[in-house]
């Protein structure tokens, strides 16, 4: 069976069950004998880190929690050239290897793949920093939302907050946690993304996911 190349997405809050469900879809599509890769949507903070290293001695990033559970936390919004600044520069960070997970194999190699993480969840990432919440509206915004490729497919996957905690004790003293679900369901309703709330047994929402996706 072969299938045109595509993006499939999977978005949410850390600890939600992304990869293990990305994995999955993963293999749903080799046994449909298409031709896919897995990727995890993180990048190098290169031209940022100067600004990063700059933010944590002036006190605008911030870390709660003790020992191994610490969570760094930044307050970017207390400087306006900070939430101004940060950013354009984490855009010009994300562009290489956006061309190297997603482009260039979509594209050029012909591969579907499913991405843990993407450009939505930079843009909760950045929202949240800088307490933007409208920030997808701003030229910026919109330039990360370029990267998009069109007929990407995206869902949202959330769970309960105290399950969250359960699961990932480096979260128990994120307190932004519940405002970072907050801007994801905000993200989801403004650019129509399905949610599928991982309440339910492993195999049932996997088989959601496939179906939503358009590959069960």
């Amino acid at each position: 069976m072969e299938k045109k190349p595509s993006l499939l997405c999977i978005i949410g809050v850390d600890g939600v069950g992304k990869t293990t469900h990305a994995h999955k879809l993963l293999n749903l599509l080799r046994n449909k004998n298409i031709t896919c890769k897995y990727t995890w949507f993180r990048f190098f903070h290169f031209f940022s880190l100067p600004l990063l290293a700059v933010c944590r001695l002036t006190g605008l990033t911030v870390y709660e929690g003790e020992g191994t559970k610490r969570v760094g936390k930044h307050e970017f919004y207390k400087s306006k050239i900070v939430s101004f600044i940060y950013p354009w520069i984490l855009f010009i960070d994300i562009l290489p290897m956006y061309f190297i997970k997603i482009y260039i194999p979509l594209k050029f190699l012909g591969y579907t793949i499913i991405s843990d993480r993407f450009i939505y969840d930079t843009l909760v990432d950045l929202m949240i920093d800088t307490n933007d919440f409208k920030l997808y509206n701003k030229l910026i915004g919109k330039l990360f939302l370029r990267l998009i490729p069109q007929d990407t497919q995206t869902i949202l996957i959330d769970l309960d907050e105290s399950i969250i905690r359960n699961r990932r004790t480096d979260l128990l003293h994120d307190k932004s946690l519940r405002l970072r679900r907050d801007v994801y369901f905000m993200i989801s309703k403004e650019f129509g993304i399905p949610t599928i709330k991982n309440n339910l047994d492993i195999e049932m929402i996997h088989i959601n996911i496939a179906k939503n996706f358009g590959v069960y």
